[in-house]
């Protein structure tokens, strides 16, 4: 199945009619108003000493190919076509070895652009032009992936912590219908956070998902906060031929210390025939354009200031893909590690997920039985009123966009350390 940006995975794994939101935005956050995120998130940060880790090598291929059984995705999905597919059984053949929390955490392979823009001395301008490329670069990286991601169970959490880019990561599932999905990253230079939720349809000949969550960055020199949405996504060719995608919609990156925002403009193919082409520019307080920016979000991007005939490349994808990844579901070197077993994880991190594993080792049947094992044990839970818990985010409405979404309060980090995670549910 053509995934064109994380949106699309969270056709649900399980078919469930309850709703877990409720059971959350009575929750009530413990973090500070003025606060994007518990005070002690950064110390908690700190005190991985993540500059002294040594840097550990990191697999470059999947245990086994990809499996060749073919199935029709037209033949599983025509009877529910007008309906809302977060609440669809998928096969597990269609999935590939990630949990969609591990999908969202792919934002953060190109990393080193948010080390520029939260850089001493990088103007505000030139902030929002990193962003605003750094915004776009996760449909390049999935561009052309066919399988699906497994969708999270409730509490469900990974951790990444990555010494040689210098940021730690937790992630964790507060919703399973509606799915939501929340990240949080910690850098010496800057804070990332986001909260995935998604709108969807489902016709004959496509598939549209359209994020509704928000991405937030926090230069931690200036305490600057930027916040954008993403495009939306469309999968084309559901029932005949290739299966391919576009994004339509226009991302806007905002400095709400400033006002200064960025515009990157996504064209879709029905407006647009070189619609993977893309153009953006920065503006000044005053609604100035002070850089222009072009590009391909398949391929690469290039900006210049608005007084300059001179561009200058920002990011290509050159060199960053495996030769064979095709064979390892398209996946890039980031993607193929994040599943690698790690020690000292949660309970609940989605490396211990055993469908997932069973799947990446090549044991499909194995997977489908023991996918559908998970499944059974989650609605067990619910209807018995035992249904997991989230335990590291809460929701609390941002100061800056008034919107509410949970956010980090802290407490995985320390937990890590003391290898005390007695509080996590067993929903393995």
């Amino acid at each position: 199945m053509s995934e064109g940006e994380p949106a699309e995975e969270h056709l649900s794994d399980t078919a469930q009619d309850d709703d877990d939101s409720a059971s959350f935005v009575s929750v009530q956050s413990q973090v500070d108003p003025c606060d994007m995120a518990h005070p002690d998130a950064y110390n908690e940060f700190k005190s991985l000493k993540i500059k002294e880790m040594q840097e550990r090598k990191r697999r470059l291929k999947l245990p086994v190919p990809k499996h060749d059984i073919q199935l029709s995705l037209w033949r599983t999905l025509k009877s529910f076509v007008g309906k809302d597919l977060t609440r669809v059984a998928i096969p597990v053949h269609f999935n590939e070895p990630l949990t969609f929390i591990q999908r969202l955490t792919e934002d953060l392979e190109y990393s080193e652009l948010l080390d520029k823009a939260a850089d001493e001395g990088t103007s505000s301008s030139m902030r929002l032009m990193y962003l605003a490329v750094f915004s776009a670069l996760p449909y390049a990286s999935v561009a052309k992936r066919y399988s699906k991601p497994f969708n999270p169970l409730l509490a469900e959490t990974y951790e990444l912590i990555r010494e040689d880019k210098g940021y730690a990561c937790i992630g964790e599932q507060v919703s399973h219908h509606p799915p939501i999905t929340c990240l949080h990253a910690e850098h010496e230079k800057w804070s990332f956070w986001q909260e995935y939720r998604m709108d969807s349809k489902f016709r004959p000949h496509y598939f549209k998902i359209i994020p509704t969550g928000s991405v937030h960055f926090r230069v931690r020199e200036t305490g600057e906060h930027y916040s954008w949405q993403k495009p939306a996504t469309t999968i084309h060719n559901i029932i005949l031929g290739s299966l391919w995608n576009d994004q339509e919609g226009t991302v806007t990156v905002t400095n709400h210390s400033t006002g200064e925002k960025a515009c990157l403009f996504f064209s879709p193919y029905k407006t647009s025939k070189s619609y993977t082409k893309i153009k953006g520019e920065v503006y000044d307080k005053k609604g100035n354009v002070t850089i222009q920016i072009k590009g391909d979000w398949t391929s690469h991007y290039k900006f210049k200031p608005a007084d300059s005939d001179t561009w200058t490349e920002v990011w290509s994808l050159a060199e960053q893909l495996l030769e064979d990844n095709k064979r390892y579901y398209g996946f890039s070197p980031f993607s193929l590690q994040l599943n690698e077993t790690e020690e000292n994880t949660a309970p609940t991190d989605s490396r211990h997920r055993p469908d997932q594993r069973m799947l990446e080792n090549g044991k499909v049947e194995e997977a489908a039985a023991e996918k559908l094992r998970l499944e059974e044990l989650q609605r067990g839970r619910r209807k018995t009123s035992t249904n997991a818990q989230p335990q590291w985010f809460s929701p609390r409405e941002d100061p800056d966009t008034g919107e509410t979404y949970h956010t980090y309060h802290g407490g995985y980090w320390s937990s890590k350390l003391s290898q005390d995670f007695s509080q996590s549910p067993n929903i393995f």
